[in-house]
Parts: C-alpha cells; sequence; structure tokens
C-alpha cells in the first residue's frame, strides 16, 4: 500500500470502532478521536523509514522499511500512550501505536520477520534488491489488483469524508479538532 489505502482503510477501521463501541453513548473527552491523529499514524512508520532507509542512509540500510514497521515501535508508542491515557487523559499517542499497528497489518509486515520483530532476530535490517521502488510502487498500482485496489477503496473513503466535511460545514471543527 502506498498512500490512500493506509489512510482510508485505517479511518474506516477506526470510525467502526467508534460507532460500535460508542454508538449510544457520548465520548467523554477523555476518548475523544482526533482523525488528524488516525491520519498521521497511517502513515507514521512510511514517514520515519522513506525518508531514513530509502534517502538518507540508503547505502547503510538499503531498505525503506526499517524502525517504524517494527513491532517495538508500535508496541512503544501503545505503552506510552497508555501511561499518557492513564496519567494525563489524553488519547493521541495511544492512537497513534494503534493507528501504526493497522500499517503493519496493511502492510503485512509478518512476511518479514527479520524487520517486524526487530530486534529479536539480530540488529541488522535485511535488505532490498537496489532499484527504483518508487517506479516499481506506479508500475504495480496500474497492474497488480492487490496493490491498487486497496488504494482505490482508501480513496473513496476518505472522499466520502472530505465530502462529508463539506457538506455539512464542518471544515472549522475537522481543522481545529480533528472530528469527522
Amino acid at each position: 500500500m502506498i498512500f490512500f489505502g493506509h489512510l482510508g482503510i485505517t479511518t474506516a477501521a477506526i470510525k467502526t470502532y467508534e460507532e460500535v463501541f460508542h454508538k449510544d453513548k457520548k465520548l467523554n473527552n477523555k476518548f475523544l478521536i482526533d482523525y488528524r491523529v488516525v491520519w498521521l499514524g497511517s502513515i507514521l512508520p512510511d514517514i520515519i523509514d522513506k525518508p531514513i532507509g530509502a534517502g538518507l542512509f540508503r547505502s547503510t540500510f538499503h531498505n525503506s522499511r526499517i524502525f517504524g514497521h517494527t513491532l517495538l515501535f508500535s508496541v512503544l508508542l501503545i505503552l506510552i500512550g497508555l501511561y499518557k491515557l492513564y496519567k494525563c487523559g489524553r488519547n493521541n499517542i495511544l492512537l497513534l501505536g494503534i493507528c501504526t499497528s493497522i500499517h503493519l497489518v496493511l502492510d503485512s509486515m509478518w512476511l518479514y520477520p527479520a524487520i517486524l520483530c526487530w530486534p529479536y532476530f539480530g540488529w541488522k535490517f535485511p535488505t532490498r534488491p537496489e532499484g527504483n521502488w518508487v517506479k516499481s510502487d506506479i508500475l504495480r498500482l496500474i497492474v497488480d489488483p492487490s496493490y491498487y485496489l486497496p488504494e482505490l477503496i482508501g480513496f473513496v473513503i476518505i472522499a466520502y469524508y472530505f465530502i462529508r466535511i463539506f457538506r455539512d460545514k464542518q471544515i472549522k471543527a475537522f481543522i481545529r479538532q480533528g472530528r469527522l
């Protein structure tokens, strides 16, 4: 997945949770969901890893899935988030951890145990064959349904929420509070 798949599918998962478990009662401020944080968390592993592993330190890592794509990263965010929720009543870091975990599932990271379980299998990340991963991703978007369908579904989900925000004139509420 590249971008819209992560954003849209993660948004749908969190929104479904919100609708199912908090349908009849209003969420108190401690549990309000900020969808700006959801969107950030849904792509946070790529925001961290692509510039480091495929850009700045390409000759060191040779991989665009490193620290942010590990279970350790998501678990640390969740643990810090639980602490912050308990101590301060804020759930944003917990939400980041949950959304980065969803990112790992959407990226099928269980297929890459040396990355997912880092550093359990060693401190060195596996290398990926050199090449132009941007070009390869664009090509897969055109020909591979397992690649373009999640992107299309994610785009439709995000478009739906944007249309709803504009139609209901809730732009300021979204910008200020992240409400959908």
